[in-house]
C-alpha cells in the first residue's frame, strides 16, 4: 500500500517540477542577458558569445558539483529555497554589476576583458542554478519510487523551460521590453518561490533533513 502511494505524484512533486521549469528558463535568460549586457562595451562578436557559452557551462558544471555535495548533506527544501533566493539576488543585480565591472575592464585586452566581465556577473547566478537540479532530484526521489524517471523528468522539463525562454526572450522580451525589464522579470520569477515558501511555512533553519 505504501509503495502504491509512493508512486503517485503529490503536490510537492509538481511544485518542485515548476521550480525546475523556471530554473531552466532562467539559465537561458541569463545567458542571453549576459551577452547583451556585455555588447555595449565589447560588441556582439564571436568572442562575446563564445565566452558567454563557456561561462554558462562552467557555472552550471560548478553548480552541479556543489549541488551534489549539498544534496547529500542537506537534502531539505529550506536549502533549496535559499539557493533559489541567492540566484534571484544575483540576477537582479546584473545590470548594476555589469556596468561597474565593464567600466573597470575596458582598458584590458579585449579577450581578457570579455572573460573577466562575464565571470564576474554571469558566472555567479549560473553556479546557483546548477545547484538546483541535484537538490530537486534528491527531494523528488524521496517522494516517488521511479527515481530514474524522476531524473529524466527533471532534466527534460528544465530543458523545455530553457527552450521556451530562449524564444520568448530572444524574440519578444529583450527586443521589445529591453534588458532591464527582462532581467527583473527573470529575477521576479525566481523570487516567487522562496518568498512563497518562507511566508507559508515559516521555516528558516538548515537541517540535515526536512
Amino acid at each position: 500500500m505504501n509503495q502504491q502511494n509512493k508512486t503517485k505524484y503529490p503536490a510537492s512533486f509538481w511544485y518542485l517540477i515548476l521550480i525546475s521549469i523556471i530554473e531552466g528558463g532562467a539559465v537561458m535568460a541569463v545567458e542571453l542577458l549576459g551577452a547583451k549586457l556585455i555588447a555595449p562595451s565589447y560588441g556582439a562578436s564571436l568572442y562575446v558569445w563564445a565566452t558567454t557559452l563557456a561561462v554558462t557551462m562552467g557555472g552550471l558544471t560548478t553548480g552541479y558539483l556543489f549541488g551534489g555535495v549539498i544534496s547529500e548533506k542537506y537534502p531539505n527544501k529550506n536549502v533549496l529555497h535559499y539557493i533559489v533566493l541567492a540566484s534571484a539576488i544575483f540576477v537582479s543585480i546584473m545590470p548594476m554589476t555589469s556596468s561597474m565591472i565593464m567600466a573597470a575592464t575596458l582598458d584590458m585586452n579585449l579577450k581578457v576583458g570579455i572573460v573577466i566581465s562575464s565571470l564576474c556577473f554571469v558566472f555567479p547566478p549560473l553556479v546557483f542554478f546548477g545547484m538546483v537540479s541535484p537538490l530537486i532530484i534528491r527531494l523528488i526521489s524521496r517522494e516517488v519510487s521511479e527515481v530514474g524517471n524522476s531524473v529524466g523528468t527533471i532534466y527534460s522539463i528544465s530543458t523545455l523551460g530553457g527552450i521556451a525562454t530562449t524564444f520568448l526572450f530572444g524574440f519578444h522580451f529583450i527586443p521589445t521590453m529591453g534588458l532591464i525589464f527582462s532581467t527583473y522579470l527573470t529575477a521576479f520569477a525566481l523570487f516567487v518561490f522562496p518568498v512563497y515558501y518562507f511566508l507559508r511555512f515559516r521555516s528558516f533553519k538548515i537541517n540535515i533533513t526536512d
